[in-house]
Parts: structure tokens; sequence; C-alpha cells
């Protein structure tokens, strides 16, 4: 199995499988996360909320929630929707390169 996912402005910085095996995550340069699903027929949705790059990205056990780091020194949850709702934590002095369940 092969495929190409085009979406990002700018180069993805990491990638994970969502639990559910039917999406992958990723995040970018771009400031931006995206969820894609594996059918075609579904659209991708680009999660848009961080000031700064985006270096990482993980996806819950139970697939309901992805965590985000980035540049900004922010974390974010994001709940994997349409709508791209998110919870902003501010903690860090510096960039976030890694986020974990």
């Amino acid at each position: 199995l092969e495929r190409a996912f085009r979406g990002h402005r700018d180069s993805a910085t990491a990638v994970v499988f969502n639990p559910n095996m039917k999406q992958l995550v990723s995040a970018s340069l771009d400031n931006t996360v995206m969820l894609w699903n594996f059918k075609l027929q579904l659209r991708a949705y680009r999660f848009v909320g961080h000031k700064g790059s985006v270096h990482s990205v993980a996806a819950s056990p139970n697939g309901s929630l992805i965590a985000s780091g980035s540049k900004d020194r922010t974390v974010r949850l994001w709940i994997p929707t349409v709508k791209g709702e998110s919870t902003i934590i501010k903690a860090h002095m510096a960039a976030v390169r890694s986020v974990d369940f």
C-alpha cells in the first residue's frame, strides 16, 4: 500500500498513526496539524492555531485526542473532528520538541 498525502504548505516534521488505523496525523513547518483519512472519499482536516512550526504530534491511545508541540512554546490538545477545536497549554519557556500520551 502506497499513497501520497498532499496538503501541507511546508515540510512535514512528524507523522503518527491514529490508533484507529483509519487516519494519519502530521505536523509541519507551516504551523498546522493535519488529519488524513485513508478512505479516498473522505477529506483531510487542517488544524490551525499554532503561531510557530509544529515539531511533534501524538495520538491518544483511544484516538480521541491529538497532542501537538510547537516552536510557539505551546502544547495543543485537539479534538480530531471537522471543527478542529483545541485546548492550549502554555507552560514552556522554549519550543516544544516532543509530545506523547
